[in-house]
């Protein structure tokens, strides 16, 4: 008997996983990824990418949900609308700081959980089984051989994928195939869009949810591909990773050790590289020094920190994108004492001539052995201010439901107002309880109305 390969092992995974066999803890953690990415929405529905993605949706006609908005659109423009509003403000959740599923994995859930009329619980399995799949693709591939491509839509392509096959209701051989096509036709997105500041990489959100929505409808449809999709000598891992030798990590405590159980969120509405900066260089903004006090700030950084597109970026700044992705930027904000918990500051003030001119003076040095950054604030009278080498508070960053309604309060109040604003948290903590997902989004859409 033949030995069944990564995607048919996967696509066995996604077939028998019920909601009862996912721990209580899972269960919460897999709410709160809902919580998070509406929250992102909500607080991005305004960004001028956002409301390109609204506006196009705007001119289909069907059944589905657009976040926020009372309008009734086609699936797959819902999805994509969805998806972009949701990675917006580049706060949505984030894994291995790397890749962001819960643009993709999220907006398809709700998406195809409404057209199917899902169950709270289905939603909420599919929403798993979605990161499932981002998570061990992602180990299955390995590091990216060629660092010129964006991972994160080419991985959350798989998440789109298995929620939607999920929720579909495909057999093991339908979702197989499924998996194949997500292998095949995800998008391979160039990084270059973090230099030129452009909206690029919110469209590729929206994309990669479409994309993994439409492998499973060709599935369904009887479309066949090939069981050697991902480990294949010419197949997704050798393409993306430059091997194989990762493939069986795809594997790894499969129905144990949940992906969504590793998720991190975001305190600041910037690049992941750029968290535990902001955090570190906030306390200098105390000495309240002005861009004339300063002749040079010094961030020391581990090697290779800086190659990532978009990081070592001095300006000048023409869009949020070059600003929430710039090292330099990121840092003199912080330590001028902007609203760097504001995603309004950078999607409004990404021209601020205090930044810009500060973000001139940062001078980025790598160091071997080094994990976390470190500041040195170097005077025009000679004064050096430096950080303390201690370890940021990485329980920020950690989904608890305390800084899961924490964050969704901030970014959703100005919408919904404080007290319709916790009525959507607990709508949202009891969607299990619910026989349909429709009546769910009906609900939160009519308390934002």
């Amino acid at each position: 008997m033949e030995q069944k390969t990564v995607s048919e092992k996967l696509a066995e995974f996604i077939y028998s996983l019920t909601y009862k066999d996912i721990p209580e803890e899972v269960r919460e953690l897999a709410k709160f990824r809902l919580m998070d990415a509406i929250s992102c929405a909500i607080a991005g529905r305004d960004l001028p990418h956002s409301k390109i993605a609204v506006r196009l949706a705007k001119n289909s006609k069907g059944n589905s949900t657009l976040i926020g908005y009372q309008e009734r659109v086609a699936l797959l423009d819902a999805i994509l609308a969805n998806a972009v509003m949701i990675h917006s403000i580049v706060q949505d959740d984030i894994l291995s700081g790397l890749v962001h599923p819960g643009s993709t994995v999220v907006s398809t859930a709700l998406g195809v959980g409404e057209e199917k009329g899902a169950s709270g619980e289905e939603v909420l399995t599919a929403t798993v089984l979605g990161y499932e799949l981002v998570g061990r693709i992602m180990k299955g591939t390995g590091r990216f051989s060629v660092s010129s491509f964006r991972p994160s839509p080419i991985l959350t392509t798989f998440g789109g994928t298995a929620a939607a096959g999920k929720l579909m209701k495909l057999n093991q051989e339908q979702l197989a195939n499924a998996i194949g096509y997500a292998a095949s036709l995800t998008p391979g997105t160039p990084n270059e869009v973090w230099w030129s500041g452009t909206m690029e990489a919110m469209f590729q959100a929206g994309m990669s949810a479409r994309v993994g929505v439409l492998s499973a409808i060709l599935a369904e449809a009887g479309a066949t591909a090939s069981p050697q999709a991902l480990e294949g000598k010419d197949g997704f891992f050798r393409c993306w990773g430059g091997s194989t030798e990762n493939m069986d990590k795809a594997l790894e405590a499969l129905g144990q050790d949940f992906v969504v159980s590793r998720m991190r969120i975001k305190a600041f509405p910037v690049c992941g590289a750029n968290q535990w900066p902001i955090q570190i260089a906030e306390p200098l903004a105390k000495y309240g020094l002005r861009v004339k006090d300063i002749k040079k700030i010094v961030q020391r950084v581990g090697p290779g920190t800086t190659k990532y597109a978009g990081l070592d970026f001095a300006g000048p700044f023409r869009s949020q994108f070059q600003a929430l992705m710039s090292m330099q930027f990121c840092t003199a904000a912080a330590v001028l004492g902007k609203p760097v918990t504001s995603a309004t500051f950078f999607a409004e003030h990404f021209d601020d001539p205090e930044v810009e001119e500060l973000a001139k003076k940062v001078e980025l040095v790598e160091e071997e052995g080094r994990s976390l950054p470190s500041f040195e604030i170097h005077t025009a009278d000679g004064k050096v201010y430096a950080t303390a080498e201690e370890t940021p508070d990485r329980a920020r960053y950690i989904p608890t439901r305390e800084n899961m309604v924490n964050k969704f309060r901030t970014l959703c109040t100005d919408f919904f107002g404080r007290e319709k604003t916790d009525e959507v948290i607990e709508l949202i903590m009891e969607v299990d309880r619910m026989d349909d997902i429709r009546v769910f989004m009906n609900r939160m859409n009519r308390i934002g109305g």
